[in-house]
């Protein structure tokens, strides 16, 4: 969803944002990060009216010792949510997900290109073309979050603990000491200024994905 132009403040929006989101928006400064923190669960609540469910709105959530957001059991679904720049995005599954979002316009500068991708992506990315480095790096940053997220770790987890292997078709999370399979993708955004991917429990596909813009 594009939050662009759009007040979340609104009465039409109240029934998909709870009262403790509404506080903890008064505390952020910028308007802009006011708006998207009220986007991200006007984005959920409205995803799951969308699935046809009758659960009552706003549905309430939890958090891990990590930061984690967590549904209730009976809703019957995982979530994770990411805003970037005027978009905000949000994943429904049956299992663990992450989701993540990155606006991708800067050209990432070679410290921050060292020190997020490890060696095994630096050897990949340093033999991508010219036009294609930028992309890429955007590419590995949000398919790392989004497989930090569905872990439910975050940056709890140090990155030199995993790689993403990009040469193989589909992008992979490798586990240095092993652990539990994640199915990994890059997501066709809408706006191609920015990088978005997806990443589910398990190793099975999670097929064909039904994504809405609203």
């Amino acid at each position: 969803m594009n939050a662009q132009g759009r007040d979340f403040t609104e009465e039409r929006f109240l029934p998909y944002v709870s009262e403790g989101r509404r506080q903890e928006a008064r505390k952020r400064r910028k308007d802009r990060d006011r708006q998207l923190y009220l986007a991200a669960e006007v984005l959920l609540n409205r995803s799951l009216q969308l699935e046809g469910r009758s659960l009552p709105l706003p549905v309430p959530y939890t958090r891990n010792p990590y930061g984690k957001p967590c549904l209730p059991k009976w809703a019957g679904r995982y979530a994770n949510w990411s805003h970037s720049g005027t978009w905000v995005i949000c994943v429904l599954s049956d299992r663990e997900a992450g989701i993540d979002l990155q606006e991708a316009g800067k050209e990432p500068k070679e410290a921050l290109i060292r020190r997020t991708l490890q060696p095994e992506e630096l050897a990949f990315y340093e033999q991508a073309p010219a036009d294609r480095k930028k992309r890429l790096f955007y590419e590995y940053w949000v398919l790392k979050e989004s497989f930090l997220k569905a872990k439910g770790t975050g940056f709890h987890t140090s990155l030199d603990t995993f790689y993403i292997e990009m040469g193989n078709g589909a992008p992979e999370a490798v586990q240095r000491a092993g652990g539990p399979l994640y199915t990994c993708r890059l997501l066709d955004f809408a706006d191609q200024g920015y990088a978005a991917a997806l990443c589910v429990e398990g190793e099975e596909d999670p097929g064909e994905l039904r994504i809405e813009y609203l």
